[in-house]
């Protein structure tokens, strides 16, 4: 019933909105005047060009927008979003959401919209973000839309864009997407062409997908490992509880109910795993894994440690990859990673390459080398064989399992004794009042001069031998300039970074 007073209290400006989209009431007698339309066309206004600039409240990014509600994502601008996204896609769209609570309302008006402009609309319902990405890919459908805000706080949410193949929007349909919305060039709806509604579970060929690229399953089945699951009562809660079951696993499960509340902090930090950190202490479970809302991310935990730094992710998955023999083999991942996958992929030959930070960038460079693996240092693990395509959290978990299986390993500890330590740290940097970026850059250029540098996003600098490293860019998903940088131990690292704060003060 909320969901639809929220809806409905928007109803009426919906309809008063001026034909050129200037906020004037239409009277009855001008909708009269104004019906020179082509037959079957509705006298509704025409679409009027919406606002993207909400500062604080509203993040726009190549692939999607997220917004706090409802100062920065309200009804009218989902309207528009919408509008302009059925404007620019085919006929097929899949659509899925996350667990927070104005995605059922977010969904259900999006949705419509979509069915006015003559869409055939097909509902993942709640399910992970790689999992309606993989939908898009195996229904062959024109294209998809995930109703999440990530790892953002309860009271935001947003739209992620999904073209044919279920790839995230590239800069040019970003950019597409933003004209559609900014002036108003959605097209009209066609009362004549109405679309259609069906709903379906796209979980099992999702982790179907994920059982064919592990090469040991029957093994990891074998071993019965005890596996806790943190899925924030998010997207992941009843899709990662399957994968595991269905290898063989013992699941306990931790925050996987149907709340629409996040029992912790969205963000799988440590601060906000303790709980997951205690369960894995306390003795019983072998390894456990944590999610973000819409799962597409994956911290790992052990007994022996507890939850375990989201940079090991992407290197301790690589360990189950069955990678053909005698192929010459490169791996993706962006300028903000840690050199852990480096350390371990380098003794086989295999190259490490880097893009700019974002799952598009990655997925880009990995098409274009063919790379088989790759991710993201956040604990987002892609592999090309699997129809997400993209960061996935099954992926993660089934390789993890896959790694453990395959060197007799009883509990993730056994993996992690022998992973390179990690001297890491990310911070974030709010910019004074007038500051700019680019004279942050300059003046981190001139305290180090003798480092390589890379422009390719904000600015990277880099000595021989990968480590050490910083990287300097402004986010795309917060407002804030982040710090990120890596050495070769503890104390070099806190020299490195007292060095670059004093630069930037």
């Amino acid at each position: 019933m909320k969901n639809r007073i929220f809806l409905l209290k928007y109803q009426n400006r919906l309809l008063a909105r001026d034909i050129k989209g200037t906020g004037t009431p239409v009277s009855m007698d001008r909708q009269k005047k104004t019906s020179s339309k082509k037959k079957g066309q509705s006298n509704a206004p025409a679409p009027s060009a919406a606002n993207l600039d909400r500062p604080g409240d509203l993040m726009v990014s190549i692939s999607g927008v997220r917004g706090r509600i409802p100062a920065g994502l309200d009804p009218l601008l989902v309207t528009s979003l919408a509008e302009a996204f059925a404007t620019m896609s085919g006929k097929r769209i899949v659509i899925g959401r996350d667990s927070r609570p104005s995605g059922p309302a977010l969904q259900d008006q999006f949705s419509g919209i979509l069915q006015l402009h003559g869409k055939e609309v097909l509902d993942a319902g709640l399910a992970p973000t790689p999992t309606i990405k993989a939908a898009v890919r195996y229904l062959e459908a024109d294209a998809g839309v995930i109703i999440s805000a990530s790892h953002n706080p309860m009271e935001w949410n947003g739209f992620k864009f999904l073209g044919k193949g279920g790839f995230f929007f590239d800069h040019k349909q970003g950019q597409k997407l933003r004209e559609i919305v900014t002036r108003g060039l959605a097209r009209p709806i066609d009362w004549r062409k109405t679309g259609s509604y069906s709903a379906f579970d796209p979980m099992q060929p999702h982790i179907d997908a994920v059982l064919a690229v592990l090469p040991n399953v029957e093994r990891i089945r074998q071993c019965r490992f005890k596996v806790l699951v943190d899925a924030v009562d998010g997207a992941g809660r009843r899709a990662l509880p399957m994968l595991l079951e269905q290898l063989g696993c013992q699941v306990e499960k931790l925050y996987c109910n149907s709340s629409l509340r996040f029992p912790r902090p969205p963000e799988p930090t440590p601060r906000a795993l303790r709980e997951f950190d205690r369960r894995l202490k306390s003795g019983g479970l072998d390894c456990g894994f944590a999610l973000d809302p819409d799962a597409d991310r994956l911290v790992t935990g052990s007994p022996g440690r507890g939850g375990i730094n989201e940079e090991y992710t992407l290197p301790l998955a690589a360990g189950g990859l069955a990678l053909p023999a005698n192929v010459k083999q490169s791996m993706v991942v962006n300028l903000s990673t840690a050199c852990l996958l480096d350390d371990v992929v380098r003794p086989q030959g295999i190259s490490v390459h880097r893009s700019a930070v974002g799952e598009a960038n990655v997925v880009a460079q990995m098409k274009k080398r063919r790379a088989l693996f790759g991710g993201e240092g956040n604990g987002g693990v892609i592999h090309s064989a699997v129809p997400s395509f993209g960061r996935d959290s099954l992926l993660g978990a089934g390789l993890i399992l896959s790694a453990m299986a395959k060197q007799g390993a009883r509990q993730l500890d056994d993996l992690m004794d022998a992973m390179p330590p990690l001297f890491m740290a990310k911070e974030k940097l709010q910019l004074r009042p007038g500051q700019k970026i680019d004279r942050l850059f300059e003046a981190m250029q001139r305290r180090f001069q003798d480092a390589r540098v890379d422009t390719s996003d904000g600015l990277y600098l880099h000595w021989s031998g990968g480590r050490p490293w910083i990287h300097l860019r402004a986010s795309n998903t917060e407002p804030v300039v982040r710090l990120i940088a890596e050495h070769q131990s503890k104390r070099e690292l806190a020299e490195l970074l007292q060095s670059a704060r004093a630069g930037l003060s």
